[in-house]
Order: structure tokens, then C-alpha cells, then sequence
């Protein structure tokens, strides 16, 4: 009979104390999506929202369909407070600005493909989109007031490009950087009865520039 292959881990785990055991078990879990609620209706007020509107690269009605920690983004050892990036798959409903095109995978810049973690979904449908969430476990993090995803529940979302946010590929001997498409801060994730609100203030947008 063939030997059951032990993890590092458990193998880790084997030779310290059960103390220390459960220190590195900790330190290899993933940080949870936080809890924070979308704004009510009406919450946001119009001058907060035209700016992450002008500042947005994709602005969709959608439904997050699964989400899974991304392996490029996030290190798979984390003491103190943590960082986990995850991947999410959107079915999107309605876009009304920005190209689904341009957000069907993670963005890890320059990162040679061959370092690159594979694809965390299968062949996605014209509607459905990769997006990233971090989730972070201090109320001090910079990504402490983005919004989580919650699978199954439809809202309008602000997604921004996150230049040169993250640092990936440290195991190639260089870092490279990743541009996450993120929805980021208060206002970038609303209720679905604000889609037509969101509508008006695109177009009192492009009303100014015209």
C-alpha cells in the first residue's frame, strides 16, 4: 500500500509543541471576509459617489458566485495581523462603464507567466468576471473599509485598478507587482435599488465633460 503523503505542515507540527502547533495553524489560515454591511439606500451622498464613479474603471450590477484565497496575492504565512487577497466570480446583469474583457483574470503586471498561480476558476461565461477582496484582520489596514462580496447577493459595485498595489513574485528573485481590480472604501458597494441613481450621476459626469 502506497504511504499517505504528510503535508509540511503536519509535519511541522509533529516536531514542535502543541503550543507551537497551533500558532503556525493559525499562521497559515486565511484572514475572513469581513462583515461589514452595504450602505442603505439613499446612504452615500451623491458628491462621495460621482467621485468613486470618476475614479472607477468598471461600475457593474452583479451577483459574486464563489470566492477563493488568491495564491499570488497572498502569503501562505502571516503572523499578527493578516492580509488574504481573494479571487471572486461575478455574473454581472448590467455594466455601464469599463469592459468585462479587461477583468477576466487577476492583473499580476509583469510577473513572467510561468510564475503565475493558475487560473482559480474554469472557463468563465461573456458574463462573468474576476475581481479581487481583501480581507485584512486590523481595523488599521488601508483595505479595512472595503466591502465584502457575499455570494449570492446582487449589488452595484465600483471597481477601481489598484496600480502596482501588492508586491508578487518574491520567489522568483525579483518582486513584481500586481494591479488588483478592487472595489475599495465606502460608496463602491451599493444596494441594487441604487443602480438607477448611479445611472443619473455617470451621465451628469459625462454631461460636465461634453
Amino acid at each position: 500500500m502506497r504511504p499517505t503523503a504528510v503535508s509540511p505542515a503536519v509535519m511541522m507540527c509533529l516536531l514542535v509543541s502543541a503550543s507551537a502547533c497551533g500558532s503556525l495553524q493559525t499562521a497559515m489560515t486565511p484572514a475572513s471576509p469581513s462583515s461589514l454591511e452595504t450602505p442603505a439606500v439613499g446612504t452615500v451622498p451623491d458628491a462621495i459617489l460621482l467621485d468613486v464613479i470618476r475614479h472607477s474603471e468598471l461600475i457593474v450590477l452583479a451577483v459574486p458566485q464563489d470566492l477563493v484565497p488568491d495564491a499570488g496575492l497572498s502569503p501562505g504565512f502571516q503572523l499578527g495581523a493578516k492580509e488574504t487577497w481573494y479571487d471572486v466570480k461575478l455574473t454581472v446583469d448590467s455594466v455601464v462603464k469599463g469592459r468585462l474583457g479587461h477583468a477576466k483574470s487577476p492583473d499580476y503586471g509583469l510577473l513572467p507567466a510561468v510564475f503565475a498561480p493558475p487560473a482559480p476558476f474554469d472557463r468563465l461565461a461573456r458574463n462573468e468576471i474576476v475581481v479581487q477582496y481583501p480581507a485584512v484582520t486590523s481595523i488599521r489596514s488601508d483595505w479595512a473599509p472595503a466591502p465584502p462580496p457575499v455570494v449570492g447577493e446582487q449589488a452595484v459595485f465600483l471597481f477601481r485598478r489598484c496600480w502596482n498595489c501588492i508586491t508578487v513574485g518574491l520567489a522568483t528573485g525579483r518582486p513584481y507587482t500586481a494591479h488588483p481590480l478592487v472595489a475599495a472604501g465606502w460608496g463602491s458597494k451599493l444596494d441594487a435599488a441604487e443602480w438607477p441613481r448611479v445611472l443619473a450621476l455617470l451621465a451628469k459626469l459625462k454631461n460636465r465633460r461634453s
